[in-house]
């Protein structure tokens, strides 16, 4: 992904999560009080912050949702300002949660 653009399109999205997937052993290794599932999207937050990409909400966790609903959230945010062209980033993530679901055997 283009570190230099405060944009990104599907294609640059789709290999942002395969990074992280890629990077799970490490992530997931100390999440804390974190699902699985919310550590990996908070790491595609993290690296969309540092892509460039800009949102106006936080990426701590002080509502009163689930975390994972909470980092979804503000991931969709900041694509809604940032992807050019538009897109729906709900399934590219879905993909990252239901490969992490599937290894760990919790799928529902």
């Amino acid at each position: 992904m283009k570190t230099s653009t405060s944009t990104i399109n599907a294609t640059e999205f789709g290999k942002l999560c395969d990074q992280v997937w890629n990077d799970r052993a490490s992530l997931l290794t100390g999440s804390g009080l974190l699902s699985g599932e919310a550590t990996l999207v908070r790491a595609v937050f993290w690296r969309l912050c540092k892509a460039g990409l800009k949102t106006k909400a936080s990426g701590d966790n002080d509502g009163p949702g689930p975390p994972l609903l909470a980092y979804q959230s503000v991931v969709a945010q900041m694509l809604k300002t940032s992807s050019r062209p538009p897109f729906d980033s709900a399934p590219i993530l879905k993909s990252l949660i239901d490969r992490y679901q599937n290894e760990t055997g919790t799928a529902g």
